[in-house]
């Protein structure tokens, strides 16, 4: 079958990644399956194989391990509730598992330790990038809660969890030692055309790698980006009517973000970091060197990728819920929510300060164009409001009995894509969002049919469960837990 390059082609196999035969000639494809000798090589692989393979499978290789405890207790007559819950995760990532011309090459771990019997040119791998693989992280979550019933009417609760979410990889965004490999080819060059010492990075005259290596670390390059972390907090009312018929819930959050990785597009640009898109023909030609940079190209290309994290967001709202259940076999549900407040509150970087400090009055017209989109736009992916609608229907007897069909819509208002100057929000640039959405669900239970498979186990859920499961996926575990306790000892 061939193989569509269009498609298929996301970087050749090395030329050098031959199979040699015992005599030491190198064997064609077709003789690996046509002339193989048991006796000497390896048994080929017949299994179909096609290039996204390869690039699929070339990545890191995690190892995740997880504690976690729960606790609940009801006090005074069951009026009140406590709900109490820790997790700790740990991640190991080692290794570059790519599967490249199974069986004959394939990769293991510390293969880089090695590089005259593995070399890259070879084997096709990249010694910088695994070495700069391995990490080790580790995080934790907590939550609490409680809720107390004021009568049989009303109940009020507050809960507040800590969440963290891995962040991966360096300040500098390189595989650690592509950069040195650049920066001594681009030492070497100014040497090797008499013009050892006039090589200037950041105010220095650059003459040895250890000298560069220093500014690379001032810069905080090597080090590796924290996880994020963040606080929810929430309070509300939940209202539920003598018949059970009208549950309702009204309640105020707020959320907290810091340590996002972000890319920071001002800090890569040239302008701020000289190693990027730099056109000095010296530079370029030294650049080629280190194999990672062509000789033909117009500029060093993009040497660090520089992520931020220094920083954080809040988001604050209200939210209010309906679930209505006229009849045993019909609910619907109305949700509606709304977030005016969606913004930085702080950012440790100097290009971006807050409009009205002393750094922002004196910076460049163009740091404080992007520090102001920054401050005063929402944050990306958090829209002003949301409107949610669901209901359904089971069919309880007659020849339809046990036929679930649903219908919702679901809205929500225009959300930021970018507070870069490219998709300034400020200056009607592109958003996403302000979209309506209509959803249409039917299900039929497979035992309805006499058959002796059963069904799915989600479709054997009762109600409750399955209007849990749909609060969780479209409201969110936050709002779903005020409706059922239990759902909190789920949370982050």
């Amino acid at each position: 079958m061939p193989v569509r390059t269009r498609w298929h082609d996301f970087g050749g196999v090395p030329v050098n990644q031959l199979v040699y035969d015992r005599s030491g000639a190198i064997k064609p494809v077709r003789q690996l399956f046509n002339n193989w000798d048991p006796g000497y090589e390896m048994a080929p692989d017949i299994n179909t194989y096609f290039q996204d393979d390869r690039n699929a499978l070339d990545g890191y290789k995690p190892k995740l391990e997880g504690m976690y405890i729960n606790y609940q207790a009801s006090l005074m007559d069951d009026r009140l509730t406590v709900l109490a819950g820790y997790r700790e995760e740990k991640k190991w990532e080692r290794f570059q598992p790519q599967v490249n011309n199974f069986p004959w090459y394939t990769y293991f771990p510390d293969m880089f330790l090695d590089p005259v019997a593995y070399p890259e040119n070879v084997w096709g791998h990249s010694v910088n990038y695994q070495k700069t693989i391995g990490l080790d992280q580790k995080g934790d979550s907590w939550m609490g809660g409680a809720s107390f019933a004021i009568n049989k009417n009303l109940n009020v609760y507050a809960t507040t969890a800590k969440i963290f979410k891995f962040n991966a990889g360096n300040v500098g965004g390189m595989f650690t030692g592509d950069e040195m490999l650049i920066a001594q080819g681009i030492i070497d060059e100014y040497a090797s055309r008499g013009l050892a010492g006039q090589f200037i990075y950041r105010g220095q005259a650059i003459t040895t790698g250890a000298q560069i290596k220093a500014l690379f670390e001032a810069q905080g390059y090597y080090k590796m980006v924290p996880n994020e972390e963040g606080k929810n907090y929430e309070i509300g009312l939940k209202y539920t009517s003598d018949d059970s018929k009208i549950v309702g819930t009204l309640s105020l959050f707020s959320a907290n973000r810091i340590n996002r990785r972000e890319d920071d597009g001002v800090a890569q640009a040239n302008v701020n970091e000289p190693m990027n898109y730099n056109t000095n023909p010296i530079w370029i030609a030294g650049a080629a060197r280190s194999g990672l940079v062509s000789a033909s190209a117009s500029s060093t290309g993009r040497v660090f990728r520089v992520r931020s994290y220094g920083n954080k967001v809040e988001i604050e709202g209200a939210e209010a819920e309906v679930i209505w259940t006229p009849i045993r076999n019909f609910q619907a549900l109305i949700n509606a929510s709304w977030m005016p407040t969606a913004e930085t509150v702080e950012d440790q970087r100097p290009i971006y300060s807050k409009p009205g400090s002393t750094y922002y009055e004196n910076n460049l017209t163009a740091t404080q164009r992007d520090a102001y989109i920054l401050w005063n736009a929402r944050v990306e992916n958090v829209p002003e409001y949301r409107f949610n609608v669901f209901g359904k229907y089971t069919f309880t007897d007659g020849p339809a009995r046990g036929l679930a069909l649903g219908a919702g819509m679901r809205y929500s208002s225009e959300t930021v894509v970018s507070r870069s100057v490219d998709w300034n929000p400020l200056g009607a640039g592109y958003q996403a969002g302000d979209y309506m959405v209509f959803d249409v669900t039917a299900a039929y239970p497979w035992s309805s049919w006499a058959t002796s498979s059963g069904p799915p186990r989600y479709l054997q859920r009762d109600r409750r469960k399955v209007l849990r499961r749909f609060l969780r996926h479209v409201t969110g575990p936050q709002l779903a837990a005020q409706h059922d306790p239990h759902l909190l000892s789920g949370l982050n």
